[in-house]
């Protein structure tokens, strides 16, 4: 298969067909961070989770200890069984859409549950600190 029989699943657009969309020859340098070739040992990797209940697409503010605006942060979300607080793959397609770090040991993120009810989900957040 060529690039051009890759088809866009919302739009059946082929892939490349110069929508604008496509990505420039030139890579795109980063806004900020970085070490600057300066190592740093004393950082400790934190783990926390989040049982929630919600449906569709939601919104959520949890509190995130040693968070700041510029940590960087990685989310997974699953849905959980409530009797025994385990993740599974269960029937709901489910998505992270955006992990927003902010000052005050906060996190926002916005999630996808893929599900018309409400059903548990565990959101898990990973980061350095």
């Amino acid at each position: 298969m060529t690039n051009t029989d890759l088809r866009e699943p919302a739009t059946g657009n082929t892939a490349g067909a110069g929508n604008g969309n496509t990505a420039p020859d030139k890579a795109i340098p980063p806004s900020g961070g970085g070490s600057r070739g300066e190592a740093r040992a004393d950082f400790q990797q934190i783990g926390y989770y989040y049982t929630l209940r919600s449906h569709g697409v939601f919104e959520r503010l949890l509190e995130a200890p040693g968070v700041a605006a510029y940590t960087n942060v990685c989310a997974s979300v699953a849905e959980v069984y409530p009797p025994t607080g385990k993740p599974f793959m269960g029937g709901a397609v489910m998505t992270v859409h955006n992990v927003v770090p902010l000052d005050g040991e906060q996190v926002r993120i916005r999630v996808d549950s893929g599900w018309p009810q409400d059903i548990a989900v565990r959101v898990s957040l990973q980061y350095f600190a």
